[in-house]
């Protein structure tokens, strides 16, 4: 499609005549683009800038995501926490009563513990110096007590993290349900 001298289309828009200039890169600027005292002012050449905008891009795209009720603006539905609240305050022996789930955040802190406790007993067995000085590397029960430590450690620490990742999604399958996307 052609620019005629007009410099305007229905399809395309174009700015002609120097109203969009680029700064070239033998004009150094500075903060704000403020020239320097020294800076001799040379005219920039000329450049078209051109600007394509369909009827499509005008308008604004549906989004597929589903959003709950509550959450569109025209709503007057309260949110998930909102709408439980009143229960939660009648059922506090409820509450008091459920069981005691260990936080994810727990799990993972034991497993990364454990972790590091095996991997040390890995080292200071190849190295032969015992780093806190309860026994000796030359006692019969060096050896085994290290090697429970990996043995054992490796293994717990593993399971740990598995768990932890599954406490994790727990908590976020509550949670999405209570926000009322599950």
């Amino acid at each position: 499609m052609a620019a005629s001298g007009g410099c305007s289309s229905s399809f395309l828009t174009l700015s002609c005549a120097g109203a969009a200039q680029n700064q070239h890169a033998s004009h150094p600027r500075t903060f704000f683009g403020v020239p320097h005292k020294n800076q001799r002012k040379r005219k920039t050449p000329h450049r078209l800038v051109v600007v394509a905008v369909t009827q499509g891009s005008a308008e604004s795209s549906k989004s597929d995501e589903k959003i709950p009720s509550w959450a569109k603006p025209d709503s007057d539905e309260p949110p998930p926490w909102v709408r439980d609240e009143p229960n939660n305050k009648n059922s506090n022996n409820s509450q008091q009563e459920e069981e005691f789930e260990i936080p994810f955040y727990a799990y993972l802190l034991a497993s990364a513990i454990t972790a590091i406790a095996a991997i040390g007993s890995i080292f200071e067995y190849v190295n032969q110096r015992p780093v806190f000085g309860v026994l000796s590397s030359d006692s019969v029960f060096y050896a085994p007590l290290l090697g429970f430590f990996v043995f054992t450690g490796i293994p717990s620490s593993a399971f740990l993290w598995f768990k932890s990742v599954q406490a994790a999604n727990k908590e976020a399958e509550e949670q999405d349900k209570k926000d009322g996307y599950l």
